[in-house]
């Protein structure tokens, strides 16, 4: 392609109306500048750009293109939402715009890193055209798969409307986890990626919480969750567990904390506009008796004049059944007893769905061991791994998932030694 397409191509994104992120990109603009300049020096720095977003965002292939499909996908606007809403219909004002606009888009996306090394003398760089990253995620999103250049049109739309009613848009298909800060989202940029199959024991548990969240998924009934019991049982794990389980089919986690509670209606508003599905995880989740946001927490799950978004879910764990810490004196003072207990009770009960993670038996907890073990291919004799695991938890954190973990963990750190 030579400098007249390409300039041109880049000058007509200055048209566009819905995808500001292409519109108003710093890069278009100072690549616009550098042509018309054939400034060397200035474009090396934008490789140095583009080399720095392709490691932290896994790019392959011409990254240039990569970068600006990024920028297309990340786009939140009427158009993508209403994708991500899954109620765009072709006949609709939004559907035309998007595709005058993207006819207009692929003229750049037709612009190739190999034409501006070309334009600016710096041949030798090609192999940058087929760029391959330091690191590879497993989970990374392939731009160059989302939308195709040779594509028509209509299909590109097809395509880009599938992808973001199932990842959804901007923020929200960069991660499945996040936490809340600065009155916004923010992405969990490596979400733990434990599976239910590194969960041994707790089947049952594990079974309630996965039909709950599919029924939720399936627009079905479904309870907000209670995890509760003993430390290192595997309660904050399985929601990790469950989220990488179902994030492919629209499920994403947004974790708070005890002094986040009041901010709940701002975030609540903000995930009730969105297409995908929420689950609010509050982890060990308790209130000291001379706490008094468990009350707002009330309101907000139920019984608050404002009702829960449909695509949202509340999920706690917490080491104490009933959340709020109850004083010897509310069950001594025959004044006001029952009204004290069920005021702290009341919380709890919002929870529609109650699970129990007790500490294991020793039977359960070698189970856990052994199983962990072969897993990771440890070698030893049924006697002495029974040995060392029942010393180890002594000596440590007594029974539990999490203690039979870092007991393997122990054994393959010995191994390496």
């Amino acid at each position: 392609m030579n400098k007249e397409k390409i300039y041109l191509s880049l000058r007509e994104v200055k048209e566009l109306i819905l995808f500001k992120k292409l519109k108003e990109s710093p890069f278009v603009g100072d690549l616009l500048l550098n042509i018309a300049q054939k400034d060397r020096s200035a474009f090396n720095n934008q490789l140095y750009q583009l080399i720095d977003f392709a490691e932290a965002n896994q790019l392959t292939g011409d990254i240039l293109q990569s970068y600006l499909k990024f920028l297309l996908i990340s786009d939140e606007n009427p158009f993508t939402q209403a994708a991500e809403k899954n109620v765009l219909t072709v006949e609709s004002s939004l559907y035309q715009l998007a595709y005058k606009e993207l006819t207009l888009i692929n003229k750049l996306l037709k612009i190739k890193l190999a034409d501006l090394l070309d334009y600016f003398n710096q041949s030798e760089f090609n192999f940058l055209t087929n760029y391959s990253p330091q690191k590879s995620k497993n989970n990374r999103i392939d731009y160059n798969e989302i939308i195709k250049v040779d594509s028509s049109v209509t299909e590109q739309l097809i395509q880009l409307n599938q992808f973001f009613y199932q990842s959804g848009v901007g923020i929200l298909n960069q991660s499945s986890a996040f936490y809340w800060q600065n009155n916004n989202l923010q992405k969990i940029n490596n979400p733990d990626q434990i599976s239910f199959k590194q969960l041994i024991s707790y089947s049952k548990q594990q079974q309630l919480l996965i039909e709950n969240t599919q029924n939720f998924l399936n627009d079905k009934r479904a309870h907000n969750v209670l995890l509760y019991g003993d430390s290192g049982t595997g309660k904050s794990s399985s929601v990790k567990a469950l989220l990488n389980k179902f994030a492919s089919q629209g499920l994403r986690l947004v974790e708070i904390n005890n002094q986040q509670i009041k901010e709940l209606p701002v975030i609540l508003k903000l995930l009730s506009q969105r297409g995908l599905y929420f689950i609010i995880f509050m982890d060990d989740l308790s209130f000291e008796e001379f706490e008094t946001d468990y009350k707002y927490l009330k309101a907000i799950m139920e019984g608050g004049i404002e009702a829960r978004p449909q695509n949202v879910l509340f999920y706690a764990t917490s080491n104490r059944r009933h959340l709020v810490r109850e004083k010897w004196q509310d069950r001594q003072s025959e004044v006001h007893k029952n009204d004290i207990l069920n005021e702290k009770l009341s919380l709890a009960e919002r929870f529609g769905l109650t699970i129990m993670f007790n500490t294991p038996e020793q039977e359960k907890y070698l189970e856990i061991v052994h199983e962990l073990a072969q897993q990771e291919e440890i070698e030893l004799t049924a006697e002495l791994l029974d040995k060392k695991a029942l010393r180890w938890s002594k000596w440590n954190n007594g029974r539990s998932g999490r203690s039979a973990r870092q007991f393997i963990d122990q054994l393959l750190a010995e191994k390496t030694n």
